[in-house]
């Protein structure tokens, strides 16, 4: 028998919605600091982005896996599988939809963002559920996986690639 959680994939969804776009707005906010860089979008590039996305899911899934997670095997690796996953869609999504455009519009943005997070938050709880990843060490290496993604958002931040990923739509 599986523990209840107070977790739902719809708290986790308007959760990471409303962080993401609360995220969007705050380095601006901050005076443009830079610990606030490091976590939120300095400009309008996809790379940055993608962190309105990843942010916000990693915060909600270690506050999950301290209430509720700990005891399953490869639970943080099934997140990092849904977010990756997500962070994928939006980049992919955002160049196939210009392409065909010509342009990016605000809503389409918007809209895959919101389509994004839900595919990701829907994609961990499936592998969680069906524990596609509950072998020994999993939790370590979505530790892993968390922290290396946030060591290349942090560094890429300061010191992007020469990538049209990293180039500010602007």
């Amino acid at each position: 028998m599986t523990k209840k959680t107070p977790f739902t994939d719809t708290s986790a969804i308007l959760f990471i919605c409303l962080l993401g776009v609360f995220n969007h707005f705050l380095y601006h906010w901050s005076g443009n600091h830079p610990v606030v860089a490091a976590f939120t979008p300095v400009n309008e590039s996809i790379w940055e982005h993608l962190k309105l996305l990843f942010f916000p899911l990693m915060f909600y899934t270690f506050v999950e896996f301290v209430f509720y997670g700990r005891h399953i095997k490869g639970f943080l690796l099934s997140r990092f599988l849904g977010v990756l996953c997500g962070m994928i869609l939006i980049s992919v999504g955002f160049y196939a939809y210009t392409f065909l455009l010509g342009r990016d519009l605000l809503v389409l943005d918007i809209l895959l963002f919101v389509i994004s997070v839900v595919i990701s938050v829907k994609i961990g709880t499936k592998r969680i559920e069906n524990k596609s990843d509950a072998y020994e060490f999993r939790n370590l290496s979505g530790i892993i996986l968390f922290v290396g993604v946030t060591a290349l958002f942090v560094g890429f931040t300061f010191y992007p690639p020469n990538a049209p990923l990293f180039y500010s739509n602007m």
